[in-house]
């Protein structure tokens, strides 16, 4: 080797050296945004009540229109859609009746192409004296698709449970449950469950003091759960959460105690979140994000 040669692959050498052993922070390049869809409906208002898709480029700040489905399903409303993507297909789980409506179901959906949606299921909610099935919310627990969905019976006035129902094949037409979620207290709605290594976490509104809360387990999605304390304050629902391109998670709420708006706060850990703020999402209600 000539010595030019030599001393130029040291002089490089030792640089690298001075980068591994001397505490030096290279610069990493940002992670890309994450391209999500969100699924929401617009309103109480009958023509509200159907489901819109919003295209999010910015990490999930902002969203634009991407297509007014015109999808009611069989009842003619559609409220809460949760959004799932599985084995090349889009899914929806919705809420079929208004909030002012009894319900006994829950319906889930499917799509190639974000454009024509069919409903492939109607999933009864298997409770007696059922009042009210609403916000039924996908979770996949090691490769199993579940939802939870919030039930009400007519014996009491605040009774509403979340109760997991389990798909019973990969097209998601055939479904078992119900099953309770044993300790996460009495009259909580819009429960949304990820998991993170070996502990469940769930963000639940408590229907009785309207704050959205978060609760945890280490057993199993149906049982040990443990109030960890309340999130911000009072005034919304429909929490829901995705998880973003460089790891953190981020969560949406829906201010509906203003007539309905969503707010967003990020976490890397699902335990100490920043502080709400504002989504540019004209129109968006409850509903669910997914990267596209």
């Amino acid at each position: 080797m000539r010595a030019r040669t030599r001393i130029r692959w040291l002089t490089a050498l030792a640089g690298v050296i001075a980068v591994m052993t001397g505490g030096l922070c290279l610069p990493h390049p940002a992670a890309a945004a994450t391209t999500l869809v969100y699924a929401t409906f617009k309103g109480d208002a009958a023509a509200d009540e159907e489901l819109w898709l919003y295209q999010s480029t910015d990490g999930g700040t902002s969203y634009s229109v991407l297509r007014d489905t015109n999808f009611r399903g069989p009842t003619g409303v559609l409220r809460d859609p949760s959004i799932l993507k599985s084995g090349g297909r889009y899914f929806i789980a919705y809420t079929v009746q208004s909030w002012t409506t009894d319900s006994t179901s829950f319906a889930v959906a499917s799509s190639t192409d974000l454009v024509t949606w069919t409903t492939i299921a109607s999933i009864n909610s298997g409770i007696a004296n059922t009042k009210f099935t609403w916000a039924p919310e996908f979770f996949v627990d090691n490769g199993t698709v579940k939802i939870i969905a919030s039930v009400a019976a007519t014996t009491c006035s605040e009774c509403f449970r979340p109760y997991v129902y389990t798909a019973r094949n990969a097209a998601l037409t055939a479904w078992s449950g119900p099953a309770q979620m044993w300790g996460l207290g009495t009259n909580h709605i819009d429960t949304f469950v990820v998991k993170s290594g070996s502990t469940w976490h769930a963000f639940t509104k408590n229907e009785t003091t309207k704050y959205i809360e978060h609760w945890t387990t280490t057993a199993n999605l149906t049982e040990g759960w443990v109030n960890r304390g309340t999130l911000w304050t009072s005034g919304y629902e429909g929490p829901s959460l995705v998880r973003l391109g460089d790891g953190s998670w981020r969560i949406y709420v829906d201010k509906y105690s203003t007539g309905g708006a969503i707010w967003t706060a990020t976490s890397s850990d699902l335990n100490s979140w920043t502080s709400l703020s504002a989504v540019t999402c004209a129109g968006c209600r409850h509903g669910t994000a997914v990267a596209k």
